[in-house]
């Protein structure tokens, strides 16, 4: 039993130093490879980012970035100047023109306008007034003389139309009244007269 069991403690430690040399290779290999792979990528990556990224830079980026600050100064410059020209030119002109206004427009309005306004003014005035009061004129006038015409012959027009069909029917009531009772008068009473003077005439007689 002895035996045995310093065989298989042999065994034992003979796996365990096995899967321990095992671990310690594939550990070992790993780490190796990683730090291989880490230090290739991160060459290549550097690599590749100094030759790409800076031919970017230099093709793309850095003209963007120029082009970009180029119009920005110069919209910054555009602006500064048009506000400072502005800023004179409107200080020059107000100053300018209050002055020349002050200077000028007293003998202006005294010499032009006022004669202008006078003739041309007063013209025009009176001759819209004018027109105004013709045109007010002439539609009153229009108006108060159709409604009364339209009053006065509606007025008329009923009363010959009422007269002259009283009368049409009065007239024709009468005609038509006496034409028709002479008719019966001749046709029927005649005739029962005569019929009745027969008979009677006829029942009276002697035998």
């Amino acid at each position: 039993m002895s035996r045995i069991g310093v065989f298989v403690r042999r065994k034992c430690l003979l796996a365990y130093l096995l899967t321990y040399l095992l671990a310690y290779l594939l550990a070992y290999l790993l780490t190796y490879l990683l730090a291989y792979l880490l230090t290739w990528l991160l060459t290549y990556l550097l690599a590749y980012l100094l030759t790409y990224l800076l031919a970017y830079l230099l093709t793309y980026l850095v003209p963007y970035l120029l082009t970009c600050l180029l119009t920005y100064l110069l919209a910054c410059l555009l602006t500064y100047l048009l506000g400072c020209l502005l800023t004179y030119l409107l200080a020059y002109l107000l100053t300018y023109l209050l002055t020349y206004l002050l200077a000028y427009l007293p003998d202006y309005l005294l010499t032009y306008l006022l004669p202008y306004l006078l003739t041309y003014l007063l013209a025009y005035l009176l001759t819209y007034l004018l027109t105004c009061l013709l045109t007010c004129l002439l539609a009153c006038l229009l108006t108060y003389l159709l409604a009364y015409l339209l009053t006065y012959l509606l007025t008329c027009l009923l009363a010959c139309l009422l007269t002259y069909l009283i009368i049409y029917l009065l007239t024709y009531l009468l005609t038509s009244l006496l034409t028709y009772l002479l008719n019966y008068l001749l046709t029927y009473l005649l005739t029962y007269l005569l019929t009745y003077l027969l008979t009677h005439s006829t029942q009276h007689s002697p035998s």
